[in-house]
């Protein structure tokens, strides 16, 4: 059951994502913008994590995070990380 929970956490954010650079004026400008941005923060928690006690490995579950989430995604596995 839980399990099942947290991928459909993942699903409904990234839905919200999708519907998010639909949205937008410029929709593959954002989209790459947003995944940048999620690559370096990923990067960023990744050889910096150190500092704080986690430091992801960059399998495919993180880097599909980082494309489809952004920054929001990487915050989220940090605080999930944190948390559980």
């Amino acid at each position: 059951m839980e399990d099942t929970r947290f991928w459909m956490l993942w699903g409904v954010l990234g839905a919200i994502m999708l519907v998010y650079y639909l949205r937008r004026q410029h929709k593959i400008r954002s989209f790459l913008t947003g995944a940048w941005n999620g690559l370096l923060a990923l990067l960023l928690v990744h050889y910096g994590g150190s500092l704080f006690g986690y430091a992801p490995a960059l399998n495919v579950l993180h880097l599909l995070q980082w494309i489809v989430l952004g920054i929001p995604g990487v915050i989220l596995m940090v605080v999930l990380h944190v948390t559980l």
